[in-house]
């Protein structure tokens, strides 16, 4: 039994899971706190599953070249690694189900961190899938088994694009933008009014910043191309 999957198809079920949970977790006000830790406890645990799952990009970092998009994915790599020590530490603060018999004092502080930390994560873990989204497609092709049309790409970047023009918005009615500058919201959900269009402007949001990601990867990439051929010339 090798401890990295190769199959594409258990890696985007297993991404598809990790990605379910943050956002569930999300949804305190709906699901109750024991579920909520739950699905932060199954995130996290899924999180070790998938940096097994590319221990070999881990390892290549000393031997292969340094591109621009190796070194995003360091930098963002390290600091989602960060924002989820911070995560874990503080969940066990405040937990007050599966880990409420621990002997740790409550501090409300914590509880700010907690939240704090939790927006960071989602937000880029959006960012890193933007970044990675070359490889997320060559999953997808591989796991369709099938060459994917022109036309089928544009389709995807332009309802990639336009559900990203919507999560700017979404971002503001979700407070996902000021508390990512670590400033207080009053948007609070009101799941008694609606529950699937929390789940859409999440949706939404994280789009902005994957597509936002991309874009400026693509961007980075074709200016240092161009500033490439011209030095060599």
């Amino acid at each position: 039994m090798t401890l990295r999957w190769t199959h594409p198809i258990p890696r985007l079920l297993l991404d598809g899971v990790m990605l379910l949970c943050l956002l569930l977790a999300f949804a305190y006000w709906w699901l109750g706190n024991t579920v909520h830790e739950a699905a932060g406890t199954l995130f996290l645990l899924i999180v070790l599953r998938h940096v097994a799952n590319n221990l070999l990009w881990w390892k290549g970092l000393r031997s292969s070249r340094m591109t621009l998009q190796r070194a995003l994915n360091l930098l963002l790599g390290l600091l989602l690694s960060g924002a989820l020590v911070v995560l874990l530490v503080s969940s066990l603060a405040v937990s007050r189900s599966l880990a409420g018999w621990l002997p740790v004092p409550r501090i409300f502080l914590m509880q700010e961190v907690h939240w704090f930390a939790a927006y960071w994560a989602i937000a880029l873990a959006a960012l890193h899938i933007g970044v990675n989204w070359n490889r997320i497609a060559a999953l997808l092709r591989a796991a369709i088994r099938r060459p994917v049309p022109r036309w089928a790409e544009l389709l995807a970047w332009g309802i990639g694009v336009a559900g990203a023009l919507q999560g700017i918005a979404s971002g503001t009615v979700l407070g996902l933008w000021p508390r990512l500058g670590f400033r207080y919201s009053l948007s609070m959900w009101d799941f008694n009014a609606s529950v699937l269009p929390f789940f859409l402007h999440w949706g939404a949001a994280l789009l902005t910043l994957a597509v936002t990601a991309q874009l400026l990867l693509r961007v980075a990439q074709a200016t240092a191309a161009m500033f490439s051929g011209r030095s060599r010339a």
